[in-house]
């Protein structure tokens, strides 16, 4: 019987090649579509799913009251993991995790890592999977572990490197380690994916000047408790810490602290927002739903599209129905025969879908420089699962009208001509429209999309991201060497130095307006850096090179902070920062999107003068069409005043992106 099925279903599918092929092709493509939304629906899901240890594994968090508004933070006071380790009992491990950066040199390969300091036990309780080595060797001061990518980049691949000496270049600081071992590099959806190497925690005061005794400094405090019964009571011991960190830091009050689980951890931080966790976050919560809503309208489209051309060519088959009932068929048999040839035919579209997403899931990967999806058919049993759901469900929404309603039809009203399937009436006028209003929403939002990328590459940002080149320096003197080098050149029109700079560095702290705080990002500039970045100052003025009191009191404000708090004429208004720090507004430069993205929600900022011994960034101006020369001549510079260093001159556009 099951043969006769199939051979019919064939025999029907070669009579109607036109009407197979658009709904293989059709149905194929959305097929493809739902596929890449899946992998990158999982990919965000199947965050730090690599770690074999993910429901043990908490993060310490706090939460601050900003103006009645709750404000979580990632990262923790640098004392509490040491106190946490010595003081409270039920936590099997303790790791410090704070972030570094630097040059390392390696024979005459002079090159950047990524870094952490890290206490032993972070390769131990995360999962890390080992290359080469021991990551035990951690717990030796001068040893560190590196990445597979970096292992391969700078000893080739195959080769061991342990026991070869890393030289360590932070400022005038020279240290040598030795590689304990490689790990694996982790997979991109991993919160620690941008780590390329770890050091001993114990290097942070030295390189960086925290002590493990400070709470006025902050790291990220991981802890690792076997027992979840015993997390709630963790979470309570932590609070007898909160008033220690707000007598360190009366500036910066923390509410309470609680447990960050990091199962899941990533998508929160990305959702609900938490500031200051320096950890890789998940996708942002519409890229991962869009793909989703978009791919299931396409396969809608798809089913509507199918259904209907299933009744454009019923008719044709309406006499072989009523011949089969005649025969003795019953509506069972007939309905089994119609979902057949229809499970048959969303199988063959089924494989040319995947077909198809063999080419679209790497593209689309590709458009995303946070993203790194596969298309995996023999390792990701879960694809197989959507892939099998996928596959009935088109069947069954696709072909049920036809099925259903063919088979009711009577033999004799068959054969006295009186029946007809063809044609238009309620149902599919019904699915006509849908396909029409879903076609025209679709042609709509990609005009809307295609406007908006046009919107976004043309708005004023508030600067001139363009023109300009930025370098991170090590500090006064060096600017003031390299800034005179770059001034013989005609090329360059403008020279600024900022402690923060746009795109890449900047804080955030809480400011006090009479009794309201509120938190305010802050960037340390200079007259030159506003002028040389063309940041417009559309009231009051700009800083006064040479003015002390601009340095210790004078302030800029955005237009968003002034309108916040209700200020139709800022300049001369004060507010208090850091508690005792009164601050005077200067000026209203016109609001900055300083983080690359018109996405992002704007907010209060304020910029302080900074003097020349806190330079940090070096940025210059210069003619559009100059850009690729002055960044060959920065870098040739660079090269003559810092040989040991490795040059982080980099277009503003670049760091923006």
């Amino acid at each position: 019987m099951w043969s006769n099925y199939l051979k019919l279903a064939l025999r029907n599918l070669r009579k109607n090649k036109t009407y197979v092929i658009i709904n293989i092709v059709g149905m194929g493509i959305s097929i493809a579509c739902c596929i890449v939304a899946f992998l990158n629906w999982q990919y965000n899901t199947e965050f730090d799913q690599v770690h074999q240890k993910i429901d043990e594994i908490y993060r310490v968090n706090f939460v601050r009251m900003t103006d009645g508004d709750p404000v979580k933070n990632g990262s923790s006071p640098a004392a509490l993991g040491k106190t946490v380790a010595t003081q409270v009992p039920h936590v099997d491990h303790v790791i410090r995790y704070y972030p570094l950066g630097g040059n390392f040199r390696v024979g005459d390969q002079l090159f950047q890592v990524d870094l952490a300091a890290v206490d032993p036990a972070m390769l131990e309780v995360f999962t890390f999977s080992s290359l080469y080595g021991d990551f035990a060797s951690l717990a030796d001061e001068r040893t560190i572990v590196i990445s597979e990518d970096v292992q391969k980049k700078h000893f080739g691949d195959g080769i061991n490197p342990v026991g070869e000496t890393f030289t360590y270049l932070r400022g005038d600081k020279l240290i040598d380690f030795q590689v304990g071992g490689v790990f694996e590099t982790p997979p991109q959806n991993s919160s620690f994916q941008h780590i390329e190497a770890y050091i001993p925690y114990s290097h942070v005061e030295s390189l960086d000047g925290v002590r493990e005794d400070d709470w006025a400094e902050f790291n990220n405090t991981f802890l690792h408790i076997t027992d979840p019964a015993l997390v709630e009571q963790v979470e309570e011991q932590l609070q007898q810490y909160v008033g220690i960190q707000n007598q360190a830091k009366k500036d910066y009050r923390v509410d309470h602290y609680y447990l960050d689980p990091l199962q899941g951890m990533a998508v929160r931080s990305e959702k609900e927002r938490i500031w200051n966790h320096w950890l890789t976050q998940s996708l942002p919560s519409a890229a991962a739903l869009a793909p989703a809503i978009m791919s299931f309208l396409i396969l809608l489209l798809a089913c509507f599209n199918f259904t209907n051309t299933s009744i454009a060519v019923a008719n044709r088959r309406i006499k072989e129905i009523g011949m089969r009932k005649v025969l003795g068929s019953t509506q069972r048999q007939i309905i089994y025969q119609f979902m057949g040839e229809n499970m048959l035919l969303a199988l063959l579209a089924l494989i040319f879908g995947i077909l198809f997403a063999l080419w679209l899931v790497p593209a689309y990967s590709s458009m995303w420089v946070f993203l790194d999806i596969k298309l995996r058919l023999f390792s990701n049993p879960g694809l197989w699962v959507f892939l099998i759901t996928l596959l009935l469900s088109t069947a069954i929404i696709a072909g049920s009208y036809p099925s259903f309603y063919i088979s009711r039809f009577k033999p004799d009203s068959i054969f006295r001509g009186s029946v007809k399937f063809s044609g238009t009436n309620s149902f599919t006028r019904i699915l006509l429209l849908f396909q029409f209003a879903l076609s025209t929403v679709a042609i709509g939002c990609g005009i809307l999309f295609a406007q908006n990328a046009i919107y976004q590459q043309n708005y004023d940002m508030g600067f001139q991201s363009q023109t300009c080149l930025t370098a991170y320096i090590p500090g006064g003197e060096s600017y003031i060497t390299f800034s005179n080098r770059l001034r013989t050149h005609s090329e360059i029109e403008s020279i600024g130095g900022s402690r923060s700079a746009i795109g890449r560095s900047w804080y955030y702290d809480p400011v006090r307006v009479d009794a309201k705080e509120m938190d305010v990002y802050a960037l340390d500039v200079t007259a030159e850096y506003l002028e040389t970045v063309g940041a417009s100052i559309i009231e009051g003025r700009n800083f006064h090179p040479e003015s002390q009191s601009d340095h210790e009191s004078a302030v800029i404000i955005n237009q968003f902070m002034a309108e916040r708090l209700n200020w139709d004429d800022p300049v001369g208004k004060t507010f208090s920062m850091y508690d005792t720090l009164q601050l005077t507004v200067v000026g209203v430069v016109r609001d900055i999107f300083y983080n690359g993205g018109l996405w992002e929600p704007m907010e209060p900022m304020i910029l302080r003068n900074t003097l020349p011994d806190d330079y940090r960034f070096l940025t210059v101006r210069t003619e559009m069409d100059q850009v690729a020369q002055v960044k060959e001549i920065m870098d040739r510079e660079w090269k003559s005043v810092f040989p040991d260093q490795i040059s982080t001159v980099s277009l503003m556009d670049e760091s923006m992106a």
